[in-house]
């Protein structure tokens, strides 16, 4: 989730800067033992839990370039959909709110976590 108003204080930390996460895309970090995937979607910044709730395919990883087998590849699996504020799952394409955690479909949900940009540094509240 991301937040407008919001003071860095302990609980906050960096993972990133605005420059290493592009438009359109999200990475993966650890903070503190959880796994995070922290998106850039139209300059706002949001985190959610690096684990797909369905088989726990890495989310960070929606967008990559991935073989499926020996003969067998398409040029990109899930990704971000900005207009929508979503991440789509690389192996099974759930798409999961950036916001919420929520996929809509099944009504679970995944953590999310706020996030404060600062100073071009990206920092992530647990």
């Amino acid at each position: 989730m991301s937040s407008e108003n919001v003071t860095v204080d302990d609980a906050f930390t960096k993972v990133a800067t605005t420059e290493e996460i592009p438009q359109g895309t999200g990475i993966g970090v650890d903070v503190d033992g959880i796994e995070i995937a922290v998106y850039n979607v139209e300059g706002e910044f949001y985190a959610i839990s690096n684990r797909c709730a369905h088989q726990r395919a890495p989310l960070c990883k929606a967008g990559d370039k991935k073989i499926n087998a020996e003969h067998t590849w398409t040029d990109t699996r899930g990704g971000v959909n900005e207009e929508s504020c979503t991440v789509s799952c690389p192996w099974h394409l759930w798409e999961w709110d950036l916001e919420t955690g929520e996929h809509e479909a099944s009504g679970q949900r995944i953590g999310t976590f706020d996030t404060h940009v600062e100073d071009q540094d990206v920092y992530v509240r647990i």
